[in-house]
Order: C-alpha cells, then structure tokens, then sequence
C-alpha cells in the first residue's frame, strides 16, 4: 500500500478509499512514507488526523463540578423528605416527582448558563405555584380528576424546563429543535446510569447477604431515592460537557427502532381490521392502547430529531413517512374508541384527557407527515419536519396546564 499512498497523495478521495479498505495497514504504511511525503499538504492533514487523540471525558470546570454536586445535593433532600416526616410515599412522589427531576435540572443551567434573573422569573413562579397547587390538592386516591393533575404535571414542569434550557430563545423554533435533540441524547445517558445503578444495587445487595446481612429496606428508602433524582442532574451535567459521547448512539437507536415499530403497528392495524376487536369497550385496553399512541408518538419525535442529519437516503424518509402515517392510523382508531366511550358513558376526566391527548398528536402528525410527504418529493429540507414539531411545544404546554390545574376545578375533584 505504500506506493499506492505516494501516487495518491495528490487525490484526497483515492487516499479516502485506500484507507476504509484497511484503516489500521494504511496507518502503518503512511508513518513508513511520510518522510517522503511530509511537505505535501494533504500528507500534513493526513498524518493529524491518523495521530489525533480523542480527549477523555470532560468533567468541566471545578465550578461546574461543585454547582452540580449542591444541585445533587439539594434535590436528593427533597426526594428524601418520606423518610424523615409522616406522609405516605405514593401520595409524596406522586406530587413532587416533576420538581425532583425537572427542578433540579432548572436549577443546574441556570447556573451553568449563567442566566439573569429577569429571564427566569417567570418558570420560577410556574414551578412554584405548581407544586404548591399540588400539594394543596386533597388526598383523594379514587379521584380521577387529581389522578391525571399528577400525571400531566411533570409534563408541565418538562416544557417549563425547556423555557430554562432556551435562557429565552422558547420563540425561535432552532431554539426548540435544540432542546428535543437533547432529550435524546439525555435519555439515552440517562438510560445507561440507571442500567448501571441497577446493576451495583443488585450486586450490592447480594453481596451482604452472603453475609447474613439485609440492606434491602435501607436502600429502597435512601439509596434509590438519591439515585433517581441524582441520575437527571448528572446525566445532563455529561451530556453538556461530552456530547460526542452520545451524538452518535441516539441515531443508531433511531435506525433501529423505527422498522420495528413500523412492521408492529402495520400487523397490529391489520389484525384489528381481520378479527374487528376494536378496543371500544375495555377500559383497561383502551388506556393502555393510548399509551402506546404516544410512546409511538414520542419514537417518531426522537427518530427525527435524531436521524435528520443522514435522511439523504429515500429509504429512510419513506420508513418515517409510512410510519407516521400508520400512526395516524392508530391515532384514529384510538379517537373512534375513546368517542364511543364518551358516547356510551359521558364525560370524565380520564377521557377528556385521553381525547384532548390524542386530538394534539393527530394535528401534529398531520403536520409531520405533510412535511415528510414534500420532503419525499424533495420540495422542503429535514429542518421543516423538525420546525413542525417544535411549532407544538406550547401547544402541549398550554394542555397539560389544564389539565393540571383545571381538571380538578372542572371535575369538582372526582
């Protein structure tokens, strides 16, 4: 290969394919000739990438580092709180989940961003005065109406989180599209501590048992509290500061899911339709169905934003556009269902927040598939699909709003 390299040092594209054939030989090959070759210009840019050492990981500055762990700090009290005053735990998390995990992570960039505090009034306010509503609300377990407050809470306070993550940019749609590819990479960091967290818990606590010791109750009630509201903090802190080391997976995640689930929802549409079980009349069913809407809803959100970058295969944007129309499909199936048990029952607020739910994704998937369909016809670029999603944040903002606040108004707490 070396005298393939000198022939080739004037052709960067020859030198390309020499080196995807055998990357480790044209190393060695190209040290053994760079002698030669060292005054050329294409030899100097060769030899720094083939010598180039990727930076570990970045830890930040010690600032940085300290401001994360008193974040960490302060959030793991909160998550502790159960333990220390009577209040049962169900009722507690239930509550508070969204300001352990979306206030903490308030917390950390407005410190790293460093922001004014004109900018950050008003999702401080929003943040407090849900948790105080929260927490004012009766404990009423068979209450519907407080049931979904809690669930669409944290929903709330992730958009109010995204106003954080803007420092002010919430109006400009790069602003938003920067803010779902970091839930991307932030789940997929995320998903990877708490895999590893689960794998030291598991094998600590076996470990002292050999000892005829018990640990279990200690880490239910301090250990895994402390880690579920530490994991968020540090998982962004990673991401932040080391973004190539995730940038690279969600795509290959989104490649890899997103046949799947198309191939799934195709035979489940058509098994619906040949054996005609609408899910009309299991209630059951029929949430776990919606359920399943949006976490498909949510994949098709991460595979865009994760894979826009290398759509330049038709293929791949024919995979999106036919997923998101089956999952309109489903949307619609869901919408016919949840009609039929209005129909049939009337209102209540889990339908009502069922319907409003579903009703959004149908807009924002019509909207979707409109801009994969002329993206297919090559009319409009990638950055359309991702502007049609970010154009709906406050959209999905203004909903779990009402439902959180307004449910158990409207509802008169039942």
């Amino acid at each position: 290969m070396k005298h393939l390299i000198i022939e080739n040092i004037g052709k960067p594209a020859a030198l390309e394919i020499l080196y995807r054939q055998d990357a480790a030989q044209f190393t060695l090959d190209f040290d053994a000739v760079y002698e030669s070759i060292k005054n050329e210009p294409v030899a100097k840019v060769w030899h720094e990438r083939l010598h180039y050492v990727q930076p570990g990981v970045n830890w930040g500055n010690k600032n940085e580092l300290w401001m994360v762990i008193c974040v960490v700090a302060v959030a793991s009290m909160v998550a502790l709180v159960p333990n220390f005053i009577k209040i049962e735990q169900d009722v507690y998390y239930s509550r508070n989940i969204g300001l352990i995990l979306f206030g903490a992570l308030m917390a950390y960039f407005i410190f790293k961003q460093k922001q004014v505090l004109s900018s950050i009034i008003v999702p401080v306010v929003i943040t407090i005065a849900s948790v105080v509503y929260m927490n004012l609300l009766p404990n009423l377990p068979k209450s519907d109406s407080i049931v979904q407050a809690a669930i669409h809470m944290p929903l709330l306070l992730w958009v109010v989180f995204g106003y954080v993550f803007m420092n002010g940019g919430f109006t400009k749609s790069n602003s938003r599209i920067s803010f779902l590819r970091f839930n991307g990479d932030f789940m997929v960091m995320s998903g990877l501590m708490l895999i590893a967290g689960g794998f030291f818990c598991a094998i600590t606590i076996g470990l002292f048992s050999l000892i005829g010791v018990r640990i279990e109750i200690y880490f239910e009630d301090y250990i895994v509290p402390i880690g579920l509201s530490s994991v968020p903090v540090f998982a962004a802190f990673l991401v932040q500061n080391n973004n190539q080391l995730v940038s690279k997976i969600s795509p290959v995640i989104a490649r890899i899911f997103t046949p799947i689930v198309f191939v799934t929802l195709f035979i489940f549409i058509a098994t619906v339709i040949a054996t005609g079980n609408y899910p009309n009349s299991n209630r059951d069913f029929l949430m776990l169905f919606n359920v399943l809407l949006l976490a498909v809803m949510a994949l098709i959100l991460f595979s865009l934003t994760g894979i826009s970058k290398s759509m330049d295969q038709k293929m791949n944007q024919w995979l999106l556009l036919g997923l998101s129309v089956l999952t309109i499909v489903v949307n619609i199936i869901a919408l016919s269902s949840i009609s039929y048990r209005i129909s049939s029952y009337g209102f209540s607020p889990n339908r009502l927040s069922v319907l409003g739910a579903d009703l959004l994704i149908l807009f924002n998937l019509i909207l979707v598939s409109r801009k994969l369909f002329l993206i297919v016809r090559g009319k409009v670029g990638v950055e359309e699909v991702e502007q049609s999603i970010a154009v709906f944040l406050p959209v999905y903002f203004i909903w779990t709003a009402f439902v959180s606040f307004g449910f158990p108004i409207l509802f008169n707490m039942k």
